[in-house]
């Protein structure tokens, strides 16, 4: 569909907090008639009888939702869609979303060869959790990336550790270009056991089996102490990178599979579920 043109009829601070309300609100897989409920309850009344309800017949809200929030709402949904773009159907490699380390969540990382985690902080989000986040992610990953507004690139150049690499963006331009302004080094303060604590319990246990190493009767931690007696440090972070590249290939293949008729800010929801987008973006989705 064309682009919803909402800035001769709203000022930008009502612009934003519609689609500020449409983000936090907005699930991918809510049923059709939903989300337009979610639009009529968000959008004024008169805005929405001359220029958005004239579209319910035709289009999934869905579609609506998302041209809303992507053109007036910089929040990190939009930043990682036009950053997981960039690595479709890359050969060999896998990427993902939301990847637990410690006590802090990446937004995206790569596999393929090396390991490349991605932190965003968009001109909406607070720097203060940053050096921990940082911290965490050096303890598992290859090389580290912030991906910043560019109104947040001083603060962030001084917070970072110097292994750490620093892109910015410009959501004024419609192909959305990063500018990679600090090359990144490789990481120096990989933690082999934290590795191993990223892992599931079968993975370990795949692991151990793979070096023969019985271990049937101990406990997790027994069998990451195991693991680290046996292997080498250069020999986990190899296994590290190849389980969680096995654990993520089939949603990243799913999202290469799809991107095309996945709606943006629906990307990390599909990434998680692998449901096929018709089943979803389904103008009678009320019905079934």
């Amino acid at each position: 569909m064309d682009r919803l043109f909402l800035s001769d009829k709203l000022t930008n601070a009502e612009l934003t907090q519609i689609a500020r309300s449409l983000n936090d609100n907005y699930h991918a897989f809510l049923l059709d008639v939903q989300v337009w409920e979610l639009i009529k309850s968000v959008v004024p009344s008169d805005i929405y009888k001359s220029e958005i309800q004239p579209l319910k017949k035709k289009f999934v809200g869905h579609k609506i939702v998302n041209d809303i929030v992507m053109n007036y709402y910089m929040g990190e949904k939009k930043v990682k869609y036009h950053l997981a773009k960039q690595f479709i159907n890359r050969p060999n490699e896998v990427s993902l979303f939301e990847f637990n380390v410690g006590s802090s969540r990446l937004d995206f990382a790569r596999i393929n060869g090396h390991s490349y985690a991605y932190e965003i902080k968009t001109e909406l989000d607070s720097l203060e959790k940053l050096e921990k986040q940082l911290i965490d992610y050096s303890r598992v990953f290859e090389y580290i990336h912030v991906i910043v507004h560019p109104k947040h690139y001083n603060k962030v150049y001084d917070l970072v550790p110097e292994h750490c690499g620093i892109a910015t963006y410009n959501s004024e331009k419609s192909n959305f270009p990063f500018s990679y302004k600090k090359k990144r080094l490789l990481n120096p303060n990989i933690e082999p056991l934290t590795q191993l604590q990223t892992l599931t319990v079968k993975e370990i246990n795949s692991i151990l089996k793979i070096f023969g190493i019985e271990a049937t009767s101990l406990t997790r931690k027994e069998k990451e102490e195991k693991l680290l007696e046996s292997i080498s440090p250069p020999k986990i972070n190899h296994l590290f990178k190849e389980h969680i590249k096995m654990r993520f290939q089939k949603r990243w293949f799913h999202i290469c599979n799809h991107i095309e008729e996945i709606e943006p800010i629906d990307l990390q929801s599909f990434f998680k579920s692998t449901i096929d987008p018709a089943l979803i973006y389904y103008k009678n989705s009320s019905i079934v």
